[in-house]
């Protein structure tokens, strides 16, 4: 019998001996005992119910230690089903029982409550502070699970007020004590899920994978239908679709979706949008924005999935707004931001508006630098460096881009680093290289046919084709060289494409290069001979 089999059926045992009992004599302990069996098997609505009635006996007997055991077991159950008023409800309870038992080792589990509820009202100093003291208690105390827990959530609030390093330094530590076993199921099950949603949350690509692994085996092990299972999942599917495993992201994405039904909406609606996500970069946008539609109608924002949609279906304008509505109410995750940042970009660059992208990279190297993610980081660099294209400076552009192709190989991120590679591709156009313009573009294009991301490798073939200009001019060339023609000087033709006078000079040496000719009246005998006037 496997381990999975093994664990599933411990639980179910206990949970139909319990369930036969008459509930009106069971004591609290054997509801205790039915509330987790309850819990472990998929059923949060009567775990709470059995915990519900063991809080009340542990009250009726003024056993305030056990009272105040059950509350914050009540306010996890509550919380983690986004009902924040009953949880915050049954934190006030086990604050009023631990002010009777305040030397009880559970006053450090009602502090990491408080630290989680802290956390979601926004007082981050505090949830940092109660989170500490949780450290302390078990540490003093011997208790592992609470100390463990303690560190970990410790290290979380660090990092989500800012000091990256030293969360992540705590995350790293609370992970090696939850990877030896020694930590009880409920507390490694609540800690891998915390781990990966922060890894996350800042970007660390590298380590959210490594952590989904390891939390994805402890969850086959323990073969149940918790919540753990469904939210390990989801978390292996969002680095899965980063990696570019979109076949077996999108499955078990809708799978989680599933699983985590009887959990809460907003965890199902994260199944959806990852789904959609990868549906969106396949070409199918209908299926794509069913997705989005069913994430939002689970309490998920449907951006940026729905506006690249627009965008990808030539309404640029209407992306644009439903991204900037979006970003008013958006979370302040680094991350998420992030996302909906760089797509307002692409759709602003797409109408020109230059000063509002100009803007949006400006607030991304904000979040870049405030967060230390390299996954931000590689962000930043993709889109400024399209901004200084776009703007004529392709110059400017190319370090940027280089690093930020280098940044998504390096995180493995195909997708990412073939559209870096379509924008490199058109600096190297601008700056008169076709070679290099074209390998970029091949590149690209077979980046994204391994993907199965048919629009962007179709719109990377058309790019690779030879240039309709004639020499191999691109068009920013033959805009110099219409200007040329036109009688302009090199300031002017600088003042008339926002561009340097240097970018000018550079243009007209590879002008005349590739064209064959030394002046500029010459030029302008070429842009008549070829009509290009």
């Amino acid at each position: 019998m496997s381990g999975l089999d093994t664990g599933s059926q411990v639980w179910r045992s206990r949970y139909d001996e319990l369930t036969v009992r008459d509930p009106s004599i069971m004591q609290p302990d054997d509801l205790e005992q039915l509330a987790d069996a309850a819990f472990w098997l998929g059923r949060p609505r009567e775990a709470i119910a059995a915990r519900q009635r063991a809080y009340a006996g542990h009250r009726d007997a003024n056993d305030h230690e056990r009272a105040a055991r059950t509350a914050w077991k009540l306010f996890h159950s509550h919380f983690e089903l986004n009902e924040t008023a009953l949880a915050s409800g049954w934190l006030k309870r086990a604050h009023r029982h631990i002010a009777e038992a305040p030397d009880s080792v559970e006053r450090g589990y009602v502090a990491i409550a408080a630290a989680m509820w802290s956390r979601f009202t926004g007082d981050l100093d505090d949830s940092v502070a109660q989170a500490a003291l949780a450290h302390e208690i078990g540490r003093d105390r011997s208790d592992l699970n609470l100390a463990t827990w303690g560190l970990a959530v410790h290290g979380g609030m660090l990092a989500a007020r800012g000091d990256i390093a030293a969360g992540v330094a705590l995350l790293d530590e609370a992970m090696v004590e939850t990877v030896s076993g020694e930590l009880s199921p409920f507390v490694t099950g609540w800690i891998y899920c915390y781990l990966l949603k922060t890894c996350q949350a800042l970007g660390d690509v590298s380590r959210a994978g490594e952590w989904t692994e390891a939390a994805v085996r402890w969850c086959e092990q323990q073969g149940v239908s918790s919540w753990y299972p469904g939210v390990c999942r989801l978390h292996r599917c969002e680095v899965a679709s980063l990696r570019g495993e979109w076949t077996s992201a999108e499955q078990e994405a809708l799978r989680a979706a599933d699983e985590l039904a009887p959990f809460g909406d907003y965890l199902s609606a994260e199944g959806h949008y990852i789904a959609g996500e990868i549906r969106r970069r396949r070409g199918d946008y209908a299926g794509a924005e069913q997705a989005f539609r069913r994430s939002h109608e689970l309490g998920h924002d449907p951006q940026p999935g729905l506006a690249l949609i627009r965008l990808a279906t030539g309404d640029a304008q209407g992306a644009a707004s439903q991204l900037r509505l979006s970003l008013k109410s958006a979370s302040q995750a680094p991350v998420s931001r992030a996302r909906l940042l760089a797509a307002l970009i692409q759709a602003d660059l797409e109408l020109a508006d230059t000063a509002a992208a100009a803007q949006s990279v400006a607030e991304l190297g904000q979040l870049a630098k405030a967060s230390e993610s390299r996954l931000l980081w590689a962000l930043l660099a993709t889109w400024h460096g399209a901004l200084l294209l776009a703007k004529g400076d392709a110059d400017g552009a190319l370090p940027l881009l280089r690093e930020a192709c280098a940044a998504c190989q390096h995180l493995n991120l195909p997708y990412e680093a073939a559209q870096v590679r379509m924008i490199l591709g058109k600096a190297a156009r601008e700056e008169g290289d076709e070679e290099t313009a074209r390998l970029e573009f091949d590149a690209a294009r077979a980046g994204f046919e391994r993907l199965g991301a048919r629009p962007d490798a179709e719109r990377a073939a058309r790019a690779a084709g030879v240039a309709a200009n004639p020499m191999g001019l691109s068009d920013r060339e033959v805009e110099v060289l219409r200007l040329v023609a036109g009688g302009l000087s090199n300031r002017d033709i600088a003042t008339n494409l926002v561009i340097s006078e240097h970018t000018v000079r550079r243009h007209l040496s590879n002008i005349f290069r590739k064209i064959g000719v030394t002046s500029r009246s010459a030029a302008t005998a070429f842009v008549f001979e070829h009509d290009l006037a």
